[in-house]
């Protein structure tokens, strides 16, 4: 088993144990924080794993947020002053004592990071892997004082133990929210933000450790070519020598461009001859398919037009002039050949391939209904590649690896909501990735071969997002709701007679609202056949407060316990994946609580003389309260008394057509009232 496998089946078995062992958790917090900051011990204790975890929980109510803050911020105190002060009691010699003996490099490494930066390395070098190991240690050995040590860990153990802990406190916190609304979005949720975080991580990594790793190929690979005779690998150990600074660089990017284009061409030819990816794509899809709901179609949808090609070509037309008003002409050819060959291939592909797309979105025999590769991923990686290069021409190894991973975040995001909508099969968005990689790897490789030209890279990077986050909302706001319609799922219609629908029809639709667990929930009171807005006049002028619709920036207001239910919006309960259409809220006598009226629409129409057609809907009645939890306000809901479903009722069908429905012999069903809207 390697280092990396068991630390992180060591953090899942701890996060487990946390869940399952509340009562324990301030010890398992303390003694993780303390290990992560002793000598040599730090490296294999993966506290940041561990510690977001924790904050998950805590969002999520089962662990308090303050013992858990107070166990992590004692931990790294009390951790880094023992390394410390073994640094100070045997000084020079603890270099040569077990087990910094066995790591020369990583003392040296950190030995010239505490002489760079003095006194702020102990507080830097809590976040720096590796040195964050030793670093108090060396403190203590080069004689740092007592007051001042003390101060600077006390203050950075506060800093570092909040940075690691809230991220997973807000994640715990938006998908309890979200398991309140369904257990299906949750599931998507938690789904999209694990594979964001996985994406970035691993980047993140790769960048790190490929570089060292690179390092020491190319050292041997060096010393083995200067000692062979033959011309041509005398040449390649000049050309590859350490001392050509961008020997190193062209290694790696070719090495990229060569495994991106490997893995497309792989790809496309199973995709042509074997085909043996049809049935993985066909699972994964099907899977997407069988967890979408409409909160999680919100979200979707707008990550997904976030990486529409109007904001990218508006993203890549900012990063181009940026290139240009710096006069770096040769940088700004270079991405605008690498940007326009992107985005040409695309519709080449999908002409000569017409691979048919898992929905039918868009309609028509034109070229948008072809799939591979995806277009949205492809000039996504392309252009955050290419703004990700610029950036990273500004910053150390560190900064490069954070701009890459923040890139990769953007990216597995947009091929998620692809995959999500039933845009695109999983082939086609990681035919257009790897696509994009190699692309986006030839523009880096022709920045080295030209002249370093002043672009101010960091600058750059600024101006870009800045721009990108306007465009973006922009677009969203004024796009989402025509978005929403354009990927919604296919509704098949059924079309009944208004008598077949008094007599037998009524009893085919559900009885109960449905969860997306499959599990049931308040009965349907009555069946309304006719048009939602005018249920919603009725309701309106009998006192009823119409809800506005729901968006996720209502959920700020769950978030804070003190408000009471009248401050909260109603829970967005979905019957069938679906928000319902309508829903209008009634106070009650209680101070506490509230009658609550939803409405579906279903794909039943219901005819009658005259080609008449009314849509058939669903109306609910529920009596909602705050439900008390840990750090958040939830509207807790349960089937309303008779004695308010009766009047309800009787406003319903009122100056309407209605038909009282009887039981059958030995039903338990509880009949609706059947509805039909006079116009």
């Amino acid at each position: 088993m390697s280092p990396m496998t068991f630390t992180l089946d060591l953090a899942n078995w701890v996060i487990s144990y946390l869940g399952e062992n509340p009562h324990l958790s301030v010890a398992v917090v303390f003694m993780i924080s303390m290990g992560e900051a002793l000598l040599i011990i730090g490296l294999f204790v993966p506290s940041t794993v561990v510690l977001v975890g924790a904050g998950t929980l805590v969002g999520g109510g089962k662990l308090d947020f303050w013992p858990i803050f107070v166990a992590t911020t004692m931990g790294a105190i009390i951790g880094d002053a023992v390394s410390y002060w073994a640094g100070r009691v045997y000084g020079a010699q603890l270099k040569r004592m077990w087990p910094l003996s066995r790591y020369p490099g990583l003392v040296t490494k950190s030995e010239m990071f505490f002489a760079n930066h003095g006194g702020k390395s102990i507080a830097v070098g809590r976040f720096v892997p590796g040195v964050k190991a030793v670093i108090s240690g060396i403190a203590g050995m080069m004689g740092m004082s007592n007051p001042r040590f003390l101060t600077i860990n006390v203050l950075s153990a506060f800093v570092w133990s909040l940075t690691h802990l809230l991220p997973g406190v807000f994640i715990g916190k938006g998908l309890a929210v979200a398991n309140q609304v369904s257990g299906r979005f949750a599931i998507v949720l938690f789904a999209l933000i694990g594979a964001v975080f996985i994406a970035a991580w691993v980047i993140r990594v790769v960048v790190m450790s490929a570089i060292p790793l690179l390092i020491n190929l190319q050292t041997r690979f060096v010393t083995y070519a200067a000692a062979r005779p033959e011309r041509v690998w005398q040449w390649l150990a000049d050309t590859l020598a350490p001392e050509n600074p961008k020997a190193l660089r062209v290694v790696m990017l070719s090495a990229v461009l060569a495994a991106g284009g490997i893995g497309f061409a792989s790809l496309l030819e199973n995709l042509i001859a074997q085909n043996s990816l049809a049935y993985a794509d066909l699972s994964i899809a099907n899977l997407a398919q069988s967890v979408r709901n409409t909160p999680a179609d919100r979200v979707m949808v707008a990550i997904t037009m976030i990486g529409d090609g109007t904001v990218l070509i508006a993203l890549g037309a900012v990063i181009v002039t940026w290139l240009l008003v710096r006069r770096a002409w040769t940088i700004a050819a270079a991405a605008i050949v690498t940007m326009a060959s992107a985005a040409l291939f695309v519709p080449f592909m999908k002409l000569i391939l017409q691979s048919a797309r898992p929905n039918d979105i868009f309609g028509g025999a034109d070229l948008y209904t072809f799939t591979f590769p995806s277009g949205h991923a492809t000039l996504a990686t392309v252009v955050f590649g290419v703004l990700a290069v610029l950036i990273g021409l500004g910053l150390g190894r560190s900064g490069k690896a954070v701009i890459f991973a923040c890139a990769g975040a953007i990216i597995v995001a947009t091929a998620c909501s692809r995959i999500y909508l039933g845009a695109h099969w999983p082939s086609d968005v990681a035919g257009g990735f790897l696509f994009g990689i190699s692309m986006t790897a030839a523009f880096a490789l022709a920045l080295e071969a030209t002249r370093p030209e002043k672009i101010a890279p960091v600058a750059l990077g600024v101006v870009s997002l800045a721009i990108y986050g306007i465009v973006s909302f922009v677009y969203v706001s004024n796009g989402h709701a025509t978005a929403m319609l354009f990927y919604s799922e296919p509704i098949h219609t059924t079309v009944i007679t208004e008598t077949n629908w008094r007599e037998t029809g009524w009893a085919d639709m559900p009885a109960r609202r449905i969860e997306l667990t499959g599990e049931t929930g308040e009965p349907f009171i009555a069946q309304w056949a006719g048009p939602v807005d005018a249920l919603e006049k009725r309701i309106r002028d009998n006192g009823w407060e119409i809800v506005p619709t729901w968006s996720w920036v209502d959920v700020l207001a769950y978030s804070d316990g003190r408000n009471r239910i009248d401050k909260l919006l109603p829970r967005p309960s979905l019957h069938e994946g679906q928000l319902a259409n309508l829903s209008a809220t009634r106070a009650t006598p209680a101070d506490d609580g509230r009658l609550v009226l939803r409405a579906w629409k279903t794909d039943t129409i219901v005819t009658g003389k005259d080609d008449e057609r009314w849509p058939l809907v669903l109306i609910s009645l529920t009596l909602e309260r705050k439900k008390e939890l840990p750090l958040v306000a939830l509207p807790h809901d349960v089937p309303a008394p008779q004695e308010d479903v009766i009047p309800t009722l009787r406003l319903l069908a009122r100056d309407a057509r209605t038909e009282p429905v009887q039981k059958e012999p030995g039903s338990k069903r509880c009949p609706p009232m059947l509805i039909r809207a006079i116009r």
